[in-house]
């Protein structure tokens, strides 16, 4: 054994790094999980008979695991160790021949598949929003898409619907998703572990395997992680219960790590001491989370002490608030600080946004946010790549914008597959095609015959505003129309500028929005210190110099629709991201949460409340 590699570690982290057991650790926020796992793999890897996979929720963890795990154990053990997301170590697993360069080719190198070589093509986020309303339209649904798409993902994930329609929901959904030949992300887990069930997908050649924020899985992902176990590999989970804040995609959280150490018969192990943030933010966050009554009992401890700051203030007005948050964002960063802003929901960030943005301080919002992820975006784009190229599934989607049914989009696919042709009596009836169905179609052929001739005549802003206004017919609401507006002016087309902007046709426009797309995931991982907006829920895993919390009131944060226990720990996710300085404030008119009276934190009054305080 390199004694080496232990160097550093704590008594508890250098327990979780020898253990040679079946383990499940419990990890505290800032308590240093990764370093400790890196030791780990690379104690692992010195035996060249083992081979070491880790599973992570976000690519960036697997990719920071991974450069840590090579650093310490050297590239010689690149062959033996895999690291990744379940989805991309899934898709793996079901297509081998994904493996390329040096990672995991001896873990891969034996394992066999039925899925053939055919990838499986993944949906983009706006597609499958789509998709979903597409499927609640057909069953007359009325509903946000976040809730319908929380049905889906439960039925699909085999928990019971709590009502019929929402199997109706998920098996609608499904239909439109093998009509257009596309999957979900889900849809790898489950086609994986069905393969492995069936004995199609062989179990990963490994040893031991490493699996990240094991609060955070579900079912199906225990499933997984059992398939291993019964093929003797050994498992170490790393996860905190009371950083369980995704109930709604169906995690386990505390049961599924109970239920970890009774099936595979773990060892439980504790990583309290924090390294992230000083007491005065600890404290508070602990006296919030101790209130919870199903919780692994923990004796968490700040290693840095005191020498931090915590408080919370009330505004008279959001926008009040919202100036505040976006002036403590500017003073972070003029002090060469790095700050979060965070809010229990994206909407409530909306005005801190624009007062950062109208005050040119510099700012991040999370890229699943962008507009380029709207269904009104996606269809508009949609509808213009139609017009240089139709083909059935761009067909499908214009179509079920527009209102044909789901039957009749069936037949239209059969009778027509891409081809844009107005058709026979014969062709409708012989694909039981009803007469809304045949109208609708017949119209659209002669709708799409114009639009083509606007573009090979030039005159593509009157193009743009036609399939503006044509798609404003099947917007479902006044928010959708508005979206409408915004996907209108992002494909127009641009001329040249004193700026040096050069001039830009539809097509181009269309190539931009797709680089934009395609080039999210790289601005979300760009360095420059900004104001960094996001949720709680987006901000579980990141760490600042300073954290506001904004809009912690009584039914907006405790949401008043959501389980007290799991608002409790979103919070307690949000507080501790603070490594110095944290700042919890209210702005609505609401009472303020119940998280800060049990936090115990003091409170701070604007200058004109401190009379009114003393009075």
């Amino acid at each position: 054994m390199r004694a080496d590699v232990l160097d550093g570690l704590n008594d508890d982290q250098r327990a979780v790094a020898t253990c040679e057991r079946n383990a499940m650790v419990i990890a505290g926020p800032g308590s240093g999980k990764t370093s400790t796992l890196a030791r780990k793999a690379s104690l692992i890897l010195q035996d060249p008979g083992r081979r070491l996979a880790a599973v992570t929720f976000t690519r960036e963890a697997a990719l920071e695991l991974r450069e840590r795990i090579v650093k310490l154990a050297g590239e010689e053990c690149m062959p033996r160790l895999l690291v990744g997301t379940f989805h991309s170590t899934m898709q793996m697993m079901s297509f081998p021949h994904l493996c390329r360069g040096k990672f995991a080719t001896e873990i891969m190198s034996s394992a066999k598949s039925g899925f053939g070589k055919k990838q499986w093509e993944i949906a983009r986020e706006s597609v499958r929003r789509l998709y979903i309303s597409r499927a609640m339209a057909h069953l007359g649904l009325d509903m946000e898409i976040e809730d319908a798409s929380r049905i889906i993902e439960q039925v699909k994930s085999g928990r019971p619907a709590e009502e019929k329609i929402h199997e109706d929901l998920a098996y609608a959904y499904a239909d439109v998703m093998e009509r257009n030949g596309v999957i979900d992300f889900q849809d790898i887990l489950l086609k994986t572990i069905q393969g492995l069930k069936d004995g199609h997908v062989t179990p990963l050649n490994v040893t031991d395997m490493f699996i990240d924020e094991y609060q955070d899985t579900d079912l199906v992902q225990f499933n997984w992680a059992e398939q291993h176990y019964l093929a003797n590999v050994r498992l170490t989970g790393v996860g905190d219960d009371d950083q369980s804040i995704y109930g709604f995609r169906n995690a386990l959280g505390y049961e599924g790590m109970l239920r970890f150490c009774s099936m595979f018969r773990a060892e439980q192990l504790m990583l309290g001491r924090n390294y992230r943030s000083h007491q005065e933010v600890l404290g508070p966050s602990v006296n919030v989370i101790r209130n919870n009554q199903g919780r692994i009992d923990k004796h968490l401890v700040a290693n840095k002490g005191v020498g931090g700051a915590a408080r919370w203030q009330t505004f008279g007005s959001r926008n009040d608030e919202a100036f505040a948050a976006a002036s403590y964002g500017f003073d972070a960063l003029r002090s060469n600080a790095t700050v979060g802003i965070l809010a229990r929901t994206n909407r409530r960030l909306d005005d801190v946004e624009a007062n950062l943005s109208a005050r040119g301080i510099p700012y991040r919002r999370p890229p699943g946010e962008s507009v380029l992820n709207r269904q009104e975006v996606e269809i508009f784009g949609t509808a213009l790549q139609t017009i240089f190229k139709p083909d059935a599934r761009s067909l499908d989607a214009l179509l079920g914008w527009n209102g044909v049914g789901e039957d009749d989009l069936k037949g239209i696919k059969r009778a027509f597959n891409g081809q844009m042709i107005v058709g026979s009596p014969d062709d409708f009836r012989r694909n039981n095609i009803s007469d809304d169905g045949k109208k609708r179609w017949q119209d659209f052929v002669k709708l799409f015959t114009g639009w083509q001739h606007s573009l090979n005549s030039g005159v593509e802003n009157l193009l743009i505003h036609g399939v503006y206004e044509w798609l404003l017919i099947g917007a479902p609401d006044n928010r959708s129309k508005k979206m409408l507006e915004i996907a209108k002016e992002i494909y127009q087309p641009r001329r040249a500028d004193a700026n040096g902007n050069p001039a830009q046709s539809i097509k181009e426009r269309l190539a931009a929005v797709k680089r934009a797309q395609d080039d999210r995931k790289e601005k979300e991982n760009l360095k420059e210190t900004v104001v960094e907006l996001m949720t709680a829920h987006g901000s579980k895993g990141l760490e600042f110099d300073h954290v506001w919390i904004i809009g912690a009131e009584e039914g907006t944060f405790p949401a008043k629709d959501g389980a007290l226990e799991e608002e409790r720990r979103l919070m307690y996710v949000a507080m501790t991201r603070s490594r110095k300085d944290l700042v919890i404030s209210t702005g609505g008119g609401s009472p303020p949460s119940l998280f800060i009276a049990e936090s115990g934190i003091e409170r701070v009054y604007a200058k004109e409340e401190e009379s009114e305080a003393v009075a």
